[in-house]
């Protein structure tokens, strides 16, 4: 049950493609959402590459 407080990703992709901008060009091989909370604290959350998309891990 949804408590109304739990922090969600929504189901969409947070970023598309695999290369920086040019004149970078890099290839992208990880993408993490880091959450930083009132006390300090930090939680990196990584996403999953599929469909050419960077997506929140499912509900686990």
């Amino acid at each position: 049950m949804d408590d109304g407080d739990t922090f969600r990703v929504p189901p969409v992709p947070l970023a598309s493609g695999r290369l920086l901008p040019d004149p970078d060009g890099r290839t992208v091989v990880a993408v993490e959402l880091v959450v930083t909370t009132a006390d300090g604290g930090t939680v990196r959350i990584g996403l999953h590459d599929r469909h050419g998309a960077w997506w929140a891990p499912p509900d686990g």
